[in-house]
């Protein structure tokens, strides 16, 4: 057992001791002691900083065996819970300076009515709910949304998307709690509440977008019995017919539900124990581990500096040793006994501290999960991230964008950004064959006679006639047949008149290859040129994503969008940390 935990105890066993002494082992009083009141403290204080003056301002004089808890006793943990979350707005900053309960009472109702702001109401919003503390709205639209959610770093008060908050209208309704009295320093001044039809489920959410599993933090909005009241009558009578239809569905799902419940419960116990196996290896230390644990510990390192580490730091840690160290040496008990009882309890708290600064930022409460498009995800606090250097990024983006194209194809992006990515290349090439077919059954129609040639077949004809022609030449030239020289030259000029038939036989003509690949050629660079335009002339604009330039499209995406759009579904953003000298790249994920 811890020192720390044996002091805490030894404090229950005193405060018993001093405020009800003579209680038998057993009795009632000291059931009620240790089943109501211990427990009602260590849930304001976990070290029962508030226990000694709770059993000192509950009487126990109307408890008998058998009989009712003196009613008081839940109004004094409320009113002293009230007071932890109240007492740096309080005049009177230690509650031991308070005589009773209805001093603490009168104080605590003081602050509680003093509001510090206003909040205006707009016509794009529905009030639901407002007193002298709180102003609950519904907004109606997502300007609405990021007006009243301002301060905040709730996604569906996000200027850079609509997405979340249409999916939140969708699913229920969004409540946004507005705290007048609070500081805009307090992550409670601004709560949201999203309410889902399905499930019938409420989902508190701070001003840092953390879920509120804790409701003890926010006791003065759960126990606002009217506000509650008000803001569940708005969505019953809002969702009334969805409502009743979901309770139909919901017995439907009742099994697949139970059967993901347990999966689940079974994962997170396999999760538990991986996470238990790492601690205890020291998998993940910064100076032996591989890849995952160097991610794992840059996400760590990130979310301590975001302020998005759940529990305490160790700077928190360090500063309340800082604190508890100063507070001693000037405590006139301890210079006075520096050995004295006084001195120990502050050397236990030390030792306490110094052990909670040895388990602060431990890397192993983040979850490995699965490969996310090449890079490393982990869960940390509900929460998912994808981690990697910027190779690993790039990589993801351009696999990411490509597995978006195939579930909602390029016709899901901007028309004018998909037009221009059409491949002029790839369509000339698949037009070529057309091209050609289509100026073979009309050459006339696209080739001049300048683009002609004799075809072979009439060259040799007239070849042969030449031959002919040039025999009887010979025969004439050599005069034996003077009788006969009328008939040669007559067959001659036959055979003239021949050739001037074949040349002039339309048939006898063919058009050139080098004209016709000229011509194709001419027409494919039209298509390169311009071939959208070349698509509607055509009738093809359904086929423009049969020609788009995949990886220029894919590298365009990520270029104008950034990598933050591609891969957080969250926020959009990307985060980035230097660790161990090298560049991380942060994603969420969920």
């Amino acid at each position: 057992m811890s020192l720390g935990k044996i002091l805490i105890e030894g404090r229950v066993e005193d405060v018993l001791n001093k405020h009800f002494s003579g209680t038998s082992p057993g009795s009632y009083l000291e059931k009620v002691y240790y089943t109501e009141i211990v427990p009602g403290s260590a849930e304001i204080n976990p070290n029962h900083k508030y226990l000694d003056w709770i059993a000192k301002n509950w009487s126990p004089s109307d408890v008998s065996e058998g009989g009712a808890i003196e009613h008081n006793l839940k109004e004094i943990l409320l009113a002293v819970s009230k007071f932890d979350n109240q007492s740096q707005r309080l005049e009177v900053k230690d509650l031991n300076q308070y005589r009773d309960i209805n001093q603490l009472f009168d104080a605590l109702k003081k602050v509680g009515e003093t509001a510090r702001r206003t909040v205006d109401i707009t016509d794009d919003v529905e009030k639901v709910y407002e007193d002298n503390r709180f102003v609950v709205v519904v907004p109606k639209t997502h300007t609405a949304s990021c007006y009243y959610g301002a301060g905040t770093k709730w996604c569906t008060a996000s200027k850079d998307t609509t997405s979340h908050f249409s999916t939140y209208k969708g699913s229920g309704e969004l409540y946004y709690i507005i705290d007048k009295t609070l500081s805009t320093s307090s992550p409670y001044y601004k709560v949201a509440l999203n309410k889902k039809i399905a499930g019938h489920t409420e989902d508190f959410w701070d001003v840092q977008d953390k879920p509120i599993t804790d409701t003890t933090n926010i006791l003065s909005i759960v126990q606002n019995s009217k506000m509650i009241k008000d803001i569940r009558d708005h969505f019953a009578e809002k969702f009334k017919e969805r409502i009743e239809q979901e309770i139909e569905l919901q017995a439907r799902r009742l099994s697949d539900n139970e059967e993901r419940v347990e999966r689940e419960r079974i994962r997170r116990v396999q999760v538990g124990v991986e996470a238990n196996r790492r601690r205890m290896a020291d998998e993940w230390n910064p100076e032996t581990t591989g890849k995952e644990g160097i991610l794992a510990n840059a996400l760590k390192e990130w979310l301590i500096d975001e302020g998005n580490w759940e529990g305490e730091t160790k700077d928190d840690v360090r500063a309340r040793i800082a604190t508890l160290r100063l507070e001693m040496e000037n405590d006139p008990e301890v210079i006075e006994d520096p050995n004295g009882d006084k001195a120990q309890e502050y050397g236990e708290d030390l030792i306490n501290l110094e052990e909670d600064l040895e388990n602060a930022e431990s890397v192993y409460d983040i979850i490995p999960l699965h490969d996310y498009y090449g890079m490393y995800e982990f869960e940390y606090d509900g929460a998912e991230y994808a981690v990697g250097d910027d190779d690993a990024a790039d990589e993801a983006a351009f696999e990411r964008t490509k597995s978006l194209i195939d579930d909602i194809g390029y016709e899901g992006f901007n028309p004018g950004f998909m037009e221009s990515h059409i491949d002029g290349d790839e369509l000339a090439d698949y037009m070529e064959d057309w091209f050609y077919d289509d100026m073979n059954d009309r050459p006339e129609d696209y080739l001049d006679d300048d683009d002609r040639q004799m075809t072979d077949e009439a060259e040799e004809r007239i070849d042969d006639i030449d031959g002919d022609i040039g025999e009887l030449q010979e025969e004439l030239e050599a005069g034996e047949n003077e009788e006969g020289e009328q008939e040669i030259l007559d067959k001659i000029d036959e055979l003239e008149a021949y050739k001037e038939e074949i040349s002039e036989d339309d048939d006898s003509w063919e058009y050139t290859e080098e004209a016709k690949n000229d011509y194709v050629e001419e027409r494919k660079s039209e298509v390169r040129d311009d071939p959208m335009s070349f698509l509607r002339d055509w009738g093809m604009e359904d086929r423009v994503s049969d020609f788009i330039d995949e990886d220029s499209f894919v590298e365009d995406v990520v270029s104008s969008d950034g990598r933050g759009h591609t891969l957080s579904s969250y926020d959009g953003d990307e985060n980035e940390i230097v660790y161990q000298d090298e560049w991380y790249y942060i994603y969420r994920t969920n």
